[in-house]
Protein backbone atom coordinates (compact mmCIF):
# COMPACT_ATOMS: atom_id res chain seq x y z
CA UNK A 1 0.00 0.00 0.00
CA UNK A 2 1.45 3.65 -0.86
CA UNK A 3 2.42 5.70 2.07
CA UNK A 4 0.72 9.46 1.50
CA UNK A 5 1.90 12.63 3.14
CA UNK A 6 -1.43 13.57 2.74
CA UNK A 7 -3.87 13.60 5.65
CA UNK A 8 -6.88 10.95 5.03
CA UNK A 9 -10.01 11.67 2.86
CA UNK A 10 -12.25 12.22 5.68
CA UNK A 11 -10.11 15.04 7.63
CA UNK A 12 -9.78 17.19 4.45
CA UNK A 13 -11.47 20.42 3.59
CA UNK A 14 -11.83 21.74 0.24
CA UNK A 15 -13.02 24.78 -1.58
CA UNK A 16 -14.63 26.47 -5.01
CA UNK A 17 -11.66 26.26 -7.55
CA UNK A 18 -10.80 30.05 -8.22
CA UNK A 19 -10.78 31.77 -11.97
CA UNK A 20 -7.29 31.73 -12.21
CA UNK A 21 -6.59 28.09 -12.23
CA UNK A 22 -6.83 26.84 -15.34
CA UNK A 23 -9.01 23.87 -16.85
CA UNK A 24 -7.31 21.05 -19.14
CA UNK A 25 -5.68 21.72 -22.24
CA UNK A 26 -5.80 17.84 -23.42
CA UNK A 27 -9.18 17.57 -24.22
CA UNK A 28 -8.40 15.66 -27.38
CA UNK A 29 -7.12 12.94 -25.27
CA UNK A 30 -10.71 12.80 -23.49
CA UNK A 31 -12.66 9.33 -23.51
CA UNK A 32 -16.23 8.86 -23.61
CA UNK A 33 -18.22 5.88 -22.20
CA UNK A 34 -22.18 5.12 -21.89
CA UNK A 35 -21.99 6.88 -18.11
CA UNK A 36 -18.55 8.29 -17.96
CA UNK A 37 -16.03 10.95 -19.38
CA UNK A 38 -12.25 10.28 -18.34
CA UNK A 39 -10.44 13.45 -19.04
CA UNK A 40 -6.55 14.22 -18.97
CA UNK A 41 -5.93 16.46 -16.14
CA UNK A 42 -4.15 19.72 -17.05
CA UNK A 43 -1.29 21.47 -14.81
CA UNK A 44 -3.83 23.93 -14.04
CA UNK A 45 -5.83 20.61 -12.45
CA UNK A 46 -3.09 19.15 -10.15
CA UNK A 47 -2.32 22.54 -8.78
CA UNK A 48 -6.21 22.82 -7.72
CA UNK A 49 -6.56 18.96 -6.46
CA UNK A 50 -3.58 19.39 -4.30
CA UNK A 51 -4.49 22.41 -2.66
CA UNK A 52 -8.14 20.74 -2.23
CA UNK A 53 -9.87 23.26 -4.78
CA UNK A 54 -12.81 22.21 -6.01
CA UNK A 55 -13.75 22.73 -9.46
CA UNK A 56 -17.91 24.14 -9.55
CA UNK A 57 -18.00 22.47 -13.08
CA UNK A 58 -16.67 19.35 -11.65
CA UNK A 59 -17.80 18.46 -7.91
CA UNK A 60 -16.27 15.76 -6.52
CA UNK A 61 -17.83 12.93 -4.75
CA UNK A 62 -17.68 12.20 -1.00
CA UNK A 63 -14.03 10.66 -0.56
CA UNK A 64 -12.59 12.42 -3.31
CA UNK A 65 -10.05 12.95 -3.87
CA UNK A 66 -8.40 9.72 -2.58
CA UNK A 67 -5.01 9.21 -1.06
CA UNK A 68 -3.76 7.54 -3.95
CA UNK A 69 -5.02 10.44 -5.81
CA UNK A 70 -3.23 12.68 -4.29
CA UNK A 71 -0.01 11.13 -4.00
CA UNK A 72 -0.18 10.50 -7.98
CA UNK A 73 -0.72 14.11 -8.71
CA UNK A 74 2.06 15.37 -6.82
CA UNK A 75 4.16 12.03 -8.90
CA UNK A 76 2.67 13.28 -12.91
CA UNK A 77 2.80 16.80 -12.14
CA UNK A 78 6.90 16.50 -10.91
CA UNK A 79 7.20 14.02 -14.37
CA UNK A 80 5.71 16.41 -16.16
CA UNK A 81 7.61 19.36 -15.00
CA UNK A 82 10.93 17.91 -15.71
CA UNK A 83 9.56 17.20 -19.18
CA UNK A 84 8.81 20.34 -20.13
CA UNK A 85 5.51 19.76 -22.46
CA UNK A 86 2.67 18.10 -19.93
CA UNK A 87 0.18 18.91 -23.10
CA UNK A 88 1.45 16.58 -25.33
CA UNK A 89 1.95 13.38 -22.68
CA UNK A 90 -1.22 10.86 -22.81
CA UNK A 91 0.71 9.11 -20.01
CA UNK A 92 -0.84 11.40 -17.47
CA UNK A 93 -3.73 11.26 -14.54
CA UNK A 94 -7.26 11.39 -16.09
CA UNK A 95 -10.47 12.20 -14.02
CA UNK A 96 -13.17 10.19 -13.91
CA UNK A 97 -16.61 11.92 -14.71
CA UNK A 98 -20.15 10.76 -14.69
CA UNK A 99 -21.42 12.52 -17.74
CA UNK A 100 -24.90 13.11 -16.27
CA UNK A 101 -23.86 14.87 -13.50
CA UNK A 102 -20.26 16.00 -14.45
CA UNK A 103 -19.19 14.95 -10.81
CA UNK A 104 -15.82 13.60 -10.46
CA UNK A 105 -15.98 9.79 -9.01
CA UNK A 106 -12.04 8.75 -9.40
CA UNK A 107 -9.28 8.73 -11.23
CA UNK A 108 -6.67 6.81 -13.34
CA UNK A 109 -2.82 7.39 -13.45
CA UNK A 110 -0.21 6.32 -16.01
CA UNK A 111 2.58 6.59 -13.01
CA UNK A 112 5.55 6.11 -15.87
CA UNK A 113 5.02 6.28 -19.65
CA UNK A 114 5.91 2.79 -21.86
CA UNK A 115 8.48 1.60 -20.49
CA UNK A 116 11.47 -0.08 -23.02
CA UNK A 117 9.09 -3.27 -23.54
CA UNK A 118 6.28 -0.58 -24.37
CA UNK A 119 4.19 -1.25 -21.08
CA UNK A 120 3.01 1.26 -19.01
CA UNK A 121 2.20 0.48 -15.30
CA UNK A 122 -1.16 2.37 -14.37
CA UNK A 123 -3.45 2.54 -11.17
CA UNK A 124 -7.05 3.92 -10.53
CA UNK A 125 -9.64 4.39 -7.66
CA UNK A 126 -12.89 5.16 -7.29
CA UNK A 127 -14.55 7.19 -4.38
CA UNK A 128 -16.17 5.08 -1.57
CA UNK A 129 -19.37 6.28 -2.22
CA UNK A 130 -19.71 5.91 -5.76
CA UNK A 131 -18.07 1.94 -5.49
CA UNK A 132 -20.33 -0.80 -6.58
CA UNK A 133 -21.78 0.75 -9.95
CA UNK A 134 -19.63 -0.78 -12.12
CA UNK A 135 -17.36 2.66 -12.85
CA UNK A 136 -14.10 1.13 -12.32
CA UNK A 137 -14.81 -1.91 -15.05
CA UNK A 138 -16.45 0.81 -17.28
CA UNK A 139 -13.69 3.15 -17.03
CA UNK A 140 -10.68 0.40 -17.19
CA UNK A 141 -12.53 -1.41 -20.34
CA UNK A 142 -11.98 2.01 -22.15
CA UNK A 143 -8.62 2.72 -21.15
CA UNK A 144 -7.52 -0.48 -22.53
CA UNK A 145 -9.51 -0.04 -25.51
CA UNK A 146 -7.75 3.26 -26.32
CA UNK A 147 -4.22 1.75 -25.06
CA UNK A 148 -4.47 -1.05 -27.62
CA UNK A 149 -5.11 1.41 -30.25
CA UNK A 150 -2.10 2.75 -30.25
CA UNK A 151 1.13 2.36 -31.66
CA UNK A 152 3.65 3.28 -28.84
CA UNK A 153 2.31 0.95 -26.08
CA UNK A 154 1.95 -2.80 -26.09
CA UNK A 155 1.14 -3.24 -22.84
CA UNK A 156 -0.55 -2.27 -19.23
CA UNK A 157 0.18 -3.80 -15.77
CA UNK A 158 -1.24 -2.74 -12.38
CA UNK A 159 -1.20 -4.00 -8.76
CA UNK A 160 -3.01 -4.58 -6.47
CA UNK A 161 -3.74 -5.65 -2.74
CA UNK A 162 -4.55 -9.65 -2.40
CA UNK A 163 -7.49 -8.83 -0.19
CA UNK A 164 -8.77 -6.54 -2.71
CA UNK A 165 -11.36 -8.82 -4.61
CA UNK A 166 -13.12 -6.18 -6.24
CA UNK A 167 -9.71 -4.97 -7.74
CA UNK A 168 -8.81 -8.50 -8.57
CA UNK A 169 -12.29 -8.60 -10.63
CA UNK A 170 -12.29 -5.57 -12.61
CA UNK A 171 -8.34 -6.60 -13.55
CA UNK A 172 -9.19 -9.66 -15.23
CA UNK A 173 -12.76 -8.42 -16.79
CA UNK A 174 -10.70 -6.22 -18.65
CA UNK A 175 -8.22 -8.98 -20.03
CA UNK A 176 -5.11 -8.66 -16.98
CA UNK A 177 -3.74 -11.33 -15.54
CA UNK A 178 -1.30 -12.34 -12.84
CA UNK A 179 1.94 -12.23 -13.99
CA UNK A 180 3.96 -11.67 -10.65
CA UNK A 181 2.83 -13.41 -6.79
CA UNK A 182 4.31 -11.44 -3.79
CA UNK A 183 2.05 -12.87 -1.11
CA UNK A 184 0.29 -9.72 0.05
CA UNK A 185 0.36 -7.92 -3.45
CA UNK A 186 -0.09 -9.52 -7.22
CA UNK A 187 1.49 -7.84 -10.22
CA UNK A 188 -1.29 -8.36 -13.46
CA UNK A 189 -0.76 -7.61 -16.87
CA UNK A 190 -2.05 -7.43 -20.09
CA UNK A 191 0.48 -7.21 -23.43
CA UNK A 192 -0.10 -7.08 -27.35
CA UNK A 193 1.58 -8.03 -30.12
CA UNK A 194 0.57 -4.61 -32.82
CA UNK A 195 -2.34 -1.90 -32.60
CA UNK A 196 -5.52 -2.95 -33.25
CA UNK A 197 -9.48 -2.02 -32.92
CA UNK A 198 -10.60 -3.54 -29.58
CA UNK A 199 -14.50 -4.51 -29.80
CA UNK A 200 -15.36 -2.56 -26.77
CA UNK A 201 -18.86 -1.87 -27.32
CA UNK A 202 -19.43 1.77 -25.76
CA UNK A 203 -16.55 1.80 -23.27
CA UNK A 204 -14.22 3.44 -25.85
CA UNK A 205 -15.68 6.10 -27.83
CA UNK A 206 -13.16 9.03 -28.36
CA UNK A 207 -14.43 12.79 -28.05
Amino acid sequence: MTTSRFPPAGNRSHSVLPDRYPRAVNDDATLRTTRLIVRPMGEGDFDALLQGLEDPDRPWADGYPLDESLVSAAMVQERHRDAGDPASDPWTQYQVILAESGTVVGDLTFLEPPDDARVAMLTFGIAPSRRGNGYATELLHAVVAWARSRRDIRGVRADTDLVNQSSHKVLTSAGLRVVQDDGDRQLYELRWERPERVGAGHYARRR
